[in-house]
């Protein structure tokens, strides 16, 4: 089994032991950087496409962002095209209405993307998630890792240059971290940043990306939202945190954040997603100046 994976949205349950023999749906991508990648498919619909709000994000730019869904009821599974430009083939046979999927199908998405479609037991299908957690997430936080973060943002950028579309990155850094750590301990200070990360998860849309960026700080990615939803969005992290009290061995903890926005939009661009994040980054440091506490926009 190979050791990394890409999200799905399957929920790990307890599995009873009757269960253990169950033979689940699972993906295994046979193309591009990942090839060799395998990712459970859960029970209901299950999208794949280019867009970060698909199930399965594949960084192909001609595949659609929704291009494709699998349909899984009990022990029947089907594929159906979502009107993708470039198309859904089964073998060689093109997906036009819900197709039903067998075990060892090779699906082709696009010119360039090839999985295949295969059924493993429910043991296997859990651990293959929990592998996958393992590689994406933050340990402490349970946001995305910067690895994660790196890789996704590199493909929303392109799209949001292709398109002309508006896309940007909040960079948020908790204020006087260094004192909660010096007065409270380094355990309190993991509990802070642990309610940091369970609160920007709160805050934000399923089809944002929230990552832990490093020690204190955050990185949040938003697109298809105007450089002025983008700031109301951004202060209102920033006045829900300091609003926020941490119970931590019998202390209630408080803190507040600095937050700086960059944004690439019609009017406005970046040569890379580097330089929109050092932009992001240049502004929390003139929010840090100006007395923290607050939002600045590049």
């Amino acid at each position: 089994m190979a050791a990394n994976s890409i999200e799905t949205t399957m929920r790990c349950e307890a599995t009873p032991a009757s269960a253990a023999s169950e033979r689940r749906p699972v993906l295994t991508l046979l193309s591009g950087p990942k090839s060799g990648t395998t990712v459970a498919v859960p029970v209901g619909e299950f999208t794949i496409g280019r867009g970060n709000d698909a199930h399965l994000c594949i960084e192909d730019e001609l595949l659609s962002r929704q291009h494709a869904r699998i349909v899984s009821v009990l022990d029947r599974h089907f594929i159906e095209d979502l009107g993708s430009t470039n198309g859904t083939r089964i073998d060689e046979t093109a997906v036009t209405a819900l197709v039903p999927l067998a075990d060892g199908a090779i699906i082709h998405l696009g010119p360039n993307t090839l999985l295949r479609f295969s059924l493993r037991d429910t043991a296997e299908v859990i651990a293959v998630q929990r592998i996958y957690e393992a590689t994406v997430r933050d340990a402490l936080t349970g946001l995305y890792n910067r690895q994660f973060l790196d890789e996704r943002l590199a493909a929303e950028f392109a799209y949001a240059r292709r398109h002309q579309a508006a896309l940007s990155v909040l960079f948020v850094d908790a204020d006087h971290f260094k004192r909660v750590n010096d007065t409270f301990g380094h355990a309190a200070g993991d509990e802070v940043l642990r309610s940091l990360g369970g609160f920007l998860r709160r805050a934000m849309r399923a089809e944002d990306i929230v990552a832990r960026y490093g020690g204190e700080e955050f990185v949040i990615v938003l697109r298809t939202v105007s450089r002025e939803g983008v700031l109301i969005a951004a202060d209102r992290i920033r006045a829900g945190i300091e609003s926020l009290y941490i119970e931590h061995d019998g202390e209630s903890l408080s803190i507040t954040v600095s937050v700086g926005v960059a944004t690439v939009s019609a009017t406005r661009d970046y040569a890379s997603p580097e330089a929109l994040v050092a932009a992001a980054d240049a502004a929390l440091y003139k929010a840090k100046q100006l007395g923290r506490n607050r939002v600045v926009s590049d």
